[in-house]
């Protein structure tokens, strides 16, 4: 008898949807049928519910040391789960992660107190840790977080040579593109101002094309497999499409922050938007769901970094001292559902590409993770399309106790998280201790 079998589902599988049911045996998925499977140990009814694969966030910060009061593997790693994520990927926040005794620190702490599964992003890399590709990759880490500008700039002679080391271990070089001339420019011509709509202003649509021109040419003569973070503008669309034509080996991301703000924004919820890059204009978010949709951008990541209130409500009086960066891990998939799917922007498997497969796939965890097939890691989100919310930060997990999307009234919602066939996750509760969550190599 099987562990557990779960039911009476619609299925997204990569050949399309089917009714039917899951066998779980050992934490896998052993066989996928229309019906008839033997009973299990423990059976789920799914209702009639739509499963996709647990949905994977490659872009979170969930601990560093300095900002114990922000967010940690247990704080975070519960909002990820009650929102239908089942894996992470974990981006250095400020104290770098590119030598051993940090590294091990990280993994420890995760796989104490992690509720989902964890990877980790080397980083922030630097001239001098460029060397360390090949021990950091012993540690299990494929990924290596580089800036084109403030404060972890690398010059782009410095990011090519990171990239030969990268290219050499087979790993992808995950890229902050701004580029730090431009923004300079318009730092120094808006300091003078102190409100939050300076900030988004100072950080153009040109300071991340040219930047993500420059480390485009760099990945195609390095032939390494390159990531641009956060697109934001069209500009930035535009030239990830036209390095896919010519072949190179890169991806791109956006998040639901720019998926569903623009700068007008700015004028009603303040430095509790200021994010790097920055907003943009209300056209720009047009064209990057028109690029995730036509796949010049392939993922969808939260970059999930919280910040204070203490912190943000600083901003008000002088944006320059405000800490950049949204919590957003929980509501990841009801904002991707219901702007998304529900809003006809994109299809059900669109959005099972951009946030499960795809993400697997370009980071190493595919077909382990981001896939509901026989002998993948049981990792199951179940969805009630019809079911709506008003989101509101008391019911969500995060230490900061905020949200930007409060108030928002979503409709299509994770109702069930099952992580390695266990459920972690049900109406919003945890239901398993911290320290389930296994550390994933790569």
């Amino acid at each position: 008898m099987v562990d557990l079998v779960v039911r009476n589902g619609r299925i997204v599988l990569p050949e399309g949807m089917i009714t039917g049911e899951i066998s779980i045996e050992d934490g896998r998925i052993c066989r996928i049928a229309v019906s008839g499977l033997p009973k299990g140990d423990q059976e789920i009814d799914a209702k009639g519910r739509i499963i996709i694969p647990g949905v994977v966030d490659v872009h979170v910060h969930l601990y560093d040391r300095k900002f114990p009061n922000r967010e940690d593997f247990a704080s975070g790693s519960s909002a990820a789960a009650a929102g239908g994520v089942t894996t992470v990927i974990v981006m250095p926040w400020d104290t770098p992660i590119v030598s051993g005794p940090c590294i091990e620190e990280v993994i420890d702490l995760g796989c104490k107190n992690s509720i989902v599964d964890f990877a980790l992003h080397a980083g922030n890399m630097s001239a001098e840790t460029i060397k360390k590709v090949p021990e950091i990759n012993c540690f299990g880490i494929k990924s290596f977080k580089a800036f084109t500008c403030d404060p972890y700039q690398m010059s782009y002679d410095a990011i090519e040579e990171l990239m030969c080391y990268v290219k050499a271990i087979g790993g992808v070089t995950f890229v902050h593109a701004e580029d730090q001339k431009v923004l300079s420019k318009g730092i120094k011509a808006l300091k003078r101002r102190k409100d939050p709509m300076a900030h988004a202003e100072s950080r153009s649509n040109e300071a991340e094309e040219e930047a993500i021109k420059k480390v485009l040419k760099s990945a195609a003569r390095t032939e390494c497999r390159t990531h641009i973070a956060h697109v934001t503008t069209r500009q930035g669309c535009e030239a990830v499409e036209k390095a896919k034509e010519k072949g190179s080996h890169v991806s791109a991301e956006t998040c639901p922050h720019f998926l569903v703000f623009t700068r007008e924004d700015i004028e009603r919820l303040g430095p509790y938007l200021k994010v790097n890059p920055s907003l943009k204009s209300p056209s720009d978010r047009a064209a990057l769901w028109e690029a995730l949709k036509n796949g010049a951008i392939d993922i969808v990541s939260t970059d999930h970094a919280p910040a204070t209130k203490e912190e943000k409500e600083i901003g008000w009086t002088d944006i320059w001292q405000a800490p950049s960066g949204v919590p957003g891990v929980e509501t990841f998939l009801p904002i991707m559902l219901s702007e998304g799917v529900v809003k006809g922007r994109l299809s059900l498997e669109q959005l099972v590409n951009s946030m499960c497969t795809k993400p697997a796939v370009l980071f190493g965890l595919y077909p382990r993770k981001g896939v509901i097939q026989e002998g993948s890691d049981a990792d199951l989100t179940i969805l009630d399309l019809n079911e709506e919310m008003k989101i509101s930060a008391d019911r969500l997990h995060y230490k900061v106790g905020w949200t930007p999307y409060e108030g928002m009234r979503v409709r299509g919602l994770p109702v069930m998280t099952l992580l390695r066939g266990k459920v972690i996750a049900e109406g919003g509760k945890i239901t398993v201790a911290p320290g389930f969550g296994q550390f994933l190599p790569r």
